[in-house]
């Protein structure tokens, strides 16, 4: 009995102890059972990796509602092709059919108009169906069918266009915009191609640019803008074309009048286009300025000028008008860039690109409008000039970058200009306008040494031109305009000798370059110039060129040697330059701005 007292002790607390496991453990049981799904322990179902890729796959599309997408394009395409082969078959009458066609179309464009008030998933199925589908009918209703004319043709794409844009506007949402202005250009360019009807093109890009415009406001999208500035260049590139292959069998007043305005219209886009720039650069088409904003002034004036010259030498524009025109235009676009200047503190965005091409305007049309080269050149260096000083008023280094390219640009016009007109032997008319010109240049270089900008560097034109590195293109300026105005009296010099003859004139030239090299090479280790001492080395290549490739070329004898012997003297006399700046060290003034 005393054995299994103990034995019979153990047993019940072994009996305690499994009891007490098991309440522990139904314990544990009823609270993983309470807890929420999302925090029990979840029991995985290991599958083949194919079906784990499949099963993702299925969610996503199903996520992103593509597959009723897909089946609601499949029905729409349906039904358009049944509406095709009736009317391929001759069981619709193929004007019954185009109508029916565009009728189709424009129900889908109403469709997903009230679907996106409703926030339907479909809406964009529908409303770019609609708008392919109504760009596609008007063409082939045209160009195949032949039901419907040309004018009705443009008209309906201009609708679509304009009711997908409203359609972007009242819902907010871009792609309708999209879809409608991709549709109306590239069904107006499809028209009739390759002969459209230019003048209802031209109105259908113009309101294409615009509604792009407005698409941009709804959803960054330069990419549109683009395209259809490329479309719009491409279209007056091929009525230019058309115009040569006409002219060249009828004249001006024997052309059609379609093909007749394309003066008014390439005028008309050109304004469109400034007005988008200005609203771009205001913010009032994006909060953040794009770059096609910023450079489409410039890029206007580049392709209307040579445009409305080429039509003046067809004969179709009368030249006063287009000059004066063009140049009541660039002064419009000037006095913008200006205002612009006053609307920021240093500058807006848009004062440089209007300011440039306010400029650039006015000297490829000013000397139609005057009727000679040189004053339009010498009034565009003056506009210059007084925009240097406007850029100090108002603390806008953009200003006083396009004054300075500006300068530069009158002064090669002038040099292009007596170059192709007076190789030979100049006039005293282009002696005096590019005298006037190198003195215009000088004071404007004699201002900004004077007037240095403040420094900055938060804008893009601050740290383009960071301690007035461009100041030195007016010094070049001011030399390119000078060498044009001495070679009236190096020219009557010869003369006097009785050497006016080409090659004496044209080795005098070079060494009348090179004797300038050298007296700015001295006067820049004088002052200690780094301006002067690299404005004398760029003359010096110039100079070397001239001797070495153009003066060995075509000269000989006494003109060849007296230019490469003045060449070796100012290659010398540089070395030593050079050489003296390296050894005594920068000097206090040589913190000036280099060029």
């Amino acid at each position: 009995m005393t054995r299994a007292d103990p034995s019979l002790e153990k047993r019940v607390a072994d009996l305690e102890r499994q009891v007490t496991e098991l309440r522990e453990a139904l314990k544990a049981h009823d609270t993983t059972a309470r807890l929420p799904a999302e925090t029990a322990p979840r029991r995985e179902k290991v599958l083949p990796q194919t079906a784990q890729g499949s099963e993702e796959i299925l969610s996503w599309v199903d996520k992103s509602y593509i597959l009723p997408r897909v089946a609601t394009t499949s029905f729409i395409i349906v039904v358009a092709l049944a509406l095709r082969t009736a009317a391929d078959s001759e069981a619709l009458d193929r004007q019954l059919g185009s109508f029916l066609g565009m009728l189709y179309a424009f129900g889908l464009i109403v469709y997903g108009w009230f679907a996106y008030r409703r926030d339907d998933m479909q809406a964009p199925v529908f409303t770019l169906w609609g708008a392919f589908l109504m760009s596609a009918v008007v063409v082939e209703a045209h160009r195949v069918f032949d039901t419907v004319p040309a004018e009705m043709a443009y008209l309906t794409l201009l609708a679509t266009g304009a009711v997908t844009t409203v359609m972007s506007r009242m819902n907010r949402v871009a792609l309708p915009v999209f879809a409608g202005t991709l549709g109306m250009s590239f069904g107006a360019f499809a028209i009739g191609y390759p002969s459209p009807h230019f003048p209802y093109l031209a109105m259908a890009l113009i309101l294409a640019n615009a509604f792009a415009a407005i698409a941009t406001r709804l959803l960054r999208a330069s990419w549109l803008r683009w395209l259809l500035l490329l479309l719009t260049l491409f279209m007056v590139q091929i009525w230019s074309l058309k115009l040569a292959i006409y002219l060249g069998k009828l004249t001006p007043d024997l052309l059609d009048p379609t093909i007749r305005g394309f003066f008014a219209a390439t005028s008309i886009l050109a304004v469109t286009y400034a007005v988008l720039a200005f609203l771009g650069v205001r913010g009032i088409i994006q909060e953040k300025v794009s770059k096609f904003d910023i450079l489409l002034p410039i890029l206007t004036v580049l392709w209307f000028a040579p445009a409305g010259l080429y039509v003046t030498r067809l004969g179709l524009a009368d030249p006063a008008l287009f000059g004066w025109l063009g140049s009541v235009g660039g002064i419009g676009l000037v006095l913008a860039g200006l205002w612009l200047a006053t609307r920021q503190t240093g500058g807006a965005l848009g004062a440089t690109p209007f300011s440039i091409a306010g400029g650039l305007l006015l000297i490829l049309t000013a000397p139609a409008a005057l009727g000679h080269t040189l004053p339009a050149y010498a009034l565009t260096a003056l506009l210059a000039l007084g925009l240097a000083r406007i850029s100090s008023r108002q603390s806008s280094v953009g200003l006083r970058l396009s004054s300075y390219l500006l300068q530069l640009l009158s002064c090669l016009a002038l040099v292009l200009t007596l170059s192709s007109s007076e190789l030979v032997s100049p006039s005293l008319l282009g002696a005096l306008s590019s005298a006037l010109l190198a003195a215009i240049a000088f004071v404007h270089y004699a201002w900004a040494k004077s007037h240095p900008p403040a420094v900055s560097d938060e804008s893009l034109a601050d740290r383009i031109n960071k301690q007035d590195r461009w100041g030195s293109s007016l010094l070049i300026a001011a030399l390119l305009s000078s060498f044009y105005a001495c070679r009236v009296g190096l020219y009557q010099l010869l003369d006097l000798l009785h050497l006016a003859r080409p090659a004496y004139f044209s080795g005098a030239q070079s060494v009348m370059i090179n004797l300038t090299a050298a007296i700015l090479f001295a006067l820049g280790l004088l002052r200690r110039d780094k301006e002067l001492r690299n404005v004398a080395i760029i003359v010096t290549l110039i100079g070397g060129a001239k001797v070495f490739i153009l003066d060995m070329m075509a000269l000989k004898g006494v003109p060849l040697l007296l230019g490469v012997f003045s060449f070796g003297m100012v290659a010398a006399l540089a070395s030593f330059v050079i050489g003296r700046w390296q050894k005594e060290g920068p000097a206090e003034s040589d913190q000036a701005p280099a060029g």
